[in-house]
């Protein structure tokens, strides 16, 4: 065998098996993470904390943690990797979103960039707005309407 025909053959095997580990979905990224990997990486982040549930956001990039002494844990996947902190009630403003079952989310702490959370339900983002702001996220009416009682 030549080594010329020896070099194509090798060529081709390599492409043989770069083809068939990327349509076999080998080489992807996954982006969506399950609450187990969520729970394990928040532990390795913050192990002296009791976690009491889990609620993820639709796509999976975002995990909002129920912890045991009133505080909020955060995990946002950031590539293969996680950010994880805690953030105390009332250390964030929450609105919900009017078109999605989610909340618009701004972080007083300038670490933390805010932005819109969409969860698979309307009571799954209105208990995340429970744990981050001790209270429910509700659309409050505008204060420049005037009022049904003639009061303007």
């Amino acid at each position: 065998m030549s080594l010329g025909v020896l070099v194509v053959v090798v060529a081709f095997g390599v492409i043989l098996i770069i083809g068939a580990v990327h349509y076999s979905g080998g080489s992807t990224q996954k982006d969506a993470r399950d609450h187990g990997e969520v729970i394990l990486e928040f532990a390795r982040a913050y192990p002296g904390e009791a976690i009491r549930s889990v609620s993820m956001t639709k796509d999976g990039r975002a995990s909002f943690l129920r912890l045991a002494d009133g505080k909020t844990g955060f995990m946002q996947a950031m590539g293969r990797h996680f950010v994880a902190r805690l953030i105390l009630p009332g250390s964030a403003s929450v609105e919900p979103l009017e078109d999605q079952p989610g909340l618009r989310i701004a972080f007083h702490d300038s670490t933390l960039q805010g932005g819109d959370y969409v969860f698979n339900s309307t009571d799954e983002a209105a208990e995340v707005s429970l744990w981050l702001c001790d209270s429910f996220a509700l659309a409050s009416p505008k204060l420049d309407e005037p009022g049904e009682g003639g009061n303007a």
